[in-house]
């Protein structure tokens, strides 16, 4: 059995910067596998660096969400932070910024001619509501929790996408068990 306590001791600190920004760089990929695991990898990887360093790391991910980002890096940015949310690495510090953003991904949609995208960035917001309720105590989530349920709600009855409906809904039930 290997001994995850001891990962980071022979390397320096250049290489695990590099290495977290090539991570970074895949959230942007075209591929929901690659996003998916760069987003793995991230949550890993800051669960093992002390407070500062997770802090940047939440930093750069949280910079991934500008209108002008593709739908891919609004995906890969979102599974990040359900990632760290449920692994415990994001801090009750950054909801406030984190909570405008799961309310715009919840209604993310990008018109392409006669489709849209954006139904995995909408699932990966509820991916993230779900987390929250499993990882914050309510009390900490007050605050957030009257708009984030209101969005959720109507995600689940009104999104075109049933998996999204379904990931809304979920959430949603999570939220109102704990």
């Amino acid at each position: 059995m290997v001994d995850e306590t001891d990962y980071f001791e022979d390397v320096n600190l250049e290489q695990l910067e590099n290495l977290i920004d090539f991570l970074i760089e895949n959230l942007r990929d075209k591929d929901t596998v690659v996003r998916w695991s760069a987003a793995k990898g991230i949550g890993r990887i800051t669960g093992r660096l002390d407070l500062d360093m997770a802090d940047d790391v939440v930093s750069a991910i949280l910079s991934l969400f500008s209108p002008n980002e593709s739908e891919a890096t609004w995906h890969g940015g979102c599974l990040t932070i359900a990632e760290l949310s449920r692994r415990g690495l994001l801090l009750t510090s950054r909801l406030y910024e984190v909570f405008p953003i799961i309310l715009k991904a919840l209604l993310f949609d990008l018109d392409q001619g006669n489709y849209s995208l954006g139904a995995n960035v909408r699932d990966s917001a509820c991916y993230i509501a779900w987390a929250f309720a499993r990882a914050y105590e309510p009390e900490v989530l007050l605050p957030y929790v009257t708009e984030l349920s209101q969005n959720l709600v109507i995600a689940s009855i009104f999104d075109r996408e049933v998996n999204c409906r379904r990931a809304a809904s979920a959430a949603f039930q999570e939220h109102v068990g704990r």
